[in-house]
């Protein structure tokens, strides 16, 4: 495939980094030195009977990389256990030596299973070190901050590439005490949901996110250079719109930059 080609062939140069939207949440960061993978949903586990059998959840586009056919990559981020973000059909189809990091609540909660070799547990505030790359775990909330152990098994990322710092927020909504750890950072990439939530998709056991005006308040809170917004196209029972979330950027913080993706796009950061 013309994109997995173009991520495992295609270096970056030496200061730069590649950041590719694969839809949903999903990413795949790309340095000189490193290849990971973010949240990637790559197949059709939320719909299928003998996945998750959410048969409404229809993807509204073929993914863009067949995970058996991927030859190259140091790891796999995921937020939480959702199977939309943790994708045990993507994460066991792929045939290559990786190592899965995530919170020990989310890995058990999910169906994947891989060697113990393999899985790296994450913690908020500590930083992981995976070559070039600096990866700092921060609470998220969805809605709950805690599973029923009391562990914060959902997870935001801060990471550090380039001398750039870069936000993905897979799921989550505000949550007290969340803007201020924020406003410590001066992102310049912030990656965050924008597909909100009501009661008719909670109606549903659709767990919500994020609200479009959320996040354009959001934006004159914190220092963001470039926000990026998610999460609203993959499934159209769990989506919003995009250019209401341009409008409410426009109307409550007009000078900040805003960039939308279309799955296979890539930034250069």
């Amino acid at each position: 495939m013309a994109l997995l080609h173009q991520i495992e062939k295609d270096k970056p140069p030496t200061a730069s980094t590649f950041i590719f939207f694969l839809g949903q949440s999903g990413y795949i960061l790309r340095t000189p030195e490193t290849i990971l993978y973010i949240d990637p949903y790559l197949s059709n586990y939320v719909q299928d009977p003998s996945g998750l059998g959410a048969s409404e959840m229809i993807r509204s586009f073929p993914p863009p990389i067949i995970p058996e056919e991927i030859n190259t990559l140091n790891g796999i981020l995921c937020t939480h256990a959702h199977v939309d973000h943790m994708d045990p059909w993507t994460i066991m189809n792929i045939n290559a030596d990786f190592m899965l990091y995530t919170s020990v609540g989310a890995y058990e909660q999910n169906p994947v299973e891989l060697p113990q070799r393999q899985v790296c547990f994450l913690e908020p505030g500590i930083t992981q070190t995976i070559n070039d790359v600096f990866v700092e775990s921060l609470p998220a909330a969805h809605y709950d901050l805690h599973d029923h152990l009391g562990r914060p098994d959902c997870l935001s990322f801060v990471i550090t590439v380039q001398q750039k710092i870069i936000f993905l927020w897979g799921d989550g909504i505000i949550y007290p005490g969340l803007v201020d750890k924020l406003q410590q950072y001066s992102f310049d990439y912030f990656f965050a949901p924008i597909n909100g939530r009501d009661k008719v998709r909670e109606a549903k056991g659709i767990v919500g996110n994020l609200k479009a005006l959320e996040l354009a308040q959001l934006c004159c809170d914190i220092h963001i250079r470039t926000v990026v917004p998610n999460h609203y196209d993959m499934f159209k029972v769990n989506t919003a719109s995009v250019d209401y979330f341009l409008e409410c950027v426009a109307t409550h913080c007009p000078d900040q930059d805003v960039h939308v993706l279309s799955c296979g796009d890539h930034l250069e950061v």
